[in-house]
């Protein structure tokens, strides 16, 4: 297990290096020059990615990386929303698209998968943002937090900041933070919900035509019984790694979600840097989006072979 971790790190160090390389050749196109120049350049450009120094920004001044870490934490709270309603709904529905295999059950949850997968995310945020905020009035319209309070930014996660003040209107601030979450929470969770739900259905379907799911149900074990003790417990682990690459969906989503729900997310900001031409936070933004995918992945992928005993065994027989 030492030699695949060892394995795995190396490929993931590999990765960014490429990344990296390409951001600087991008950047700078030094293509036409020699390559010492090449080389020597990019490992300047290295170092000061290692350091820290992500570049200053063109249009306000400031460094980039400053620019990062105050957009990053409202982009992941938005991921991390849609993520937990995608296992919320996608798992349940997953479960009950195998057990009802081939019924009608089983074809209307795919025709809704197909649907989901396919519609486009500024429109539904608009239709969500038309139905549920212009016309009921249930939802805010945009932005994190309604300007009646005023809460510090500490993690930058506005939830978590909200329950960390200690203003009186600390509970209806963060009920006022969660409403803002909704509607763009579900737009992103549109697309990786109908991931959780395939690959739940599939990998629920192969563990059911296992022995040991018949054993169980020969001793007298009810249908949820087995569901859950022996079929979740083992399907879930397998549809991990798909689920990981689910990633950089979202984050590509998030962009578009944030620009029609104006959250001020890294998505939004990368987006106005498009637009002014603000080539050291393109820059920035894209290799901390694309980095922010490749670990991610990596970690998920990596945490699926430790607790799955069958990736293990699998690991195990390929390195003799």
């Amino acid at each position: 297990m030492l030699r695949y971790l060892l394995r795995r790190l190396s490929l993931l160090l590999t990765t960014l290096l490429m990344l990296t390389l390409a951001a600087y050749v991008l950047e700078f196109k030094l293509l036409e020059d020699d390559q010492n120049d090449l080389i020597t350049g990019y490992l300047a450009f290295l170092q000061q990615l290692l350091a820290g120094d992500f570049g200053i920004s063109s249009a306000t001044g400031l460094p980039v990386l400053g620019a990062l870490s105050q957009y990053f934490p409202a982009t992941l709270e938005l991921c991390l929303a849609a993520f937990t309603i995608s296992l919320l709904v996608g798992v349940p529905t997953g479960t009950l698209a195998a057990l009802r295999q081939g019924r009608w059950q089983d074809t209307l949850i795919l025709t809704g998968t197909l649907i989901g997968y396919s519609v486009p995310v500024f429109w539904l945020g608009l239709l969500l943002v038309m139905f549920f905020s212009l016309n009921l009035g249930w939802l805010p319209v945009s932005g994190q937090l309604s300007l009646l309070y005023e809460v510090d930014q500490v993690t930058g996660i506005m939830t978590i900041d909200t329950l960390l003040t200690d203003s009186r209107y600390r509970w209806p601030a963060f009920l006022d933070a969660l409403r803002h979450l909704i509607l763009p929470a579900l737009v992103l969770s549109i697309v990786p919900t109908t991931e959780v739900i395939r690959q739940t259905r599939s990998a629920l379907l192969e563990v059911l035509k296992q022995n040991y799911i018949r054993a169980a149900l020969t001793k007298g074990l009810s249908e949820t019984q087995v569901i859950l003790r022996h079929g979740l417990r083992n399907a879930f682990p397998m549809a991990i790694p798909t689920l990981g690459l689910q990633f950089g969906t979202v984050l590509t989503s998030a962009m578009m979600t944030e620009i029609v729900f104006d959250w001020p997310g890294l998505g939004r900001w990368l987006v106005s840097s498009i637009a002014l031409q603000d080539y050291a936070a393109i820059k920035g933004g894209t290799l901390a989006i694309a980095t922010f995918t490749i670990v991610a992945s990596s970690a998920v992928e990596v945490l699926s072979t430790l607790i799955y005993p069958a990736r293990r065994r699998a690991v195990y027989a390929r390195q003799g």
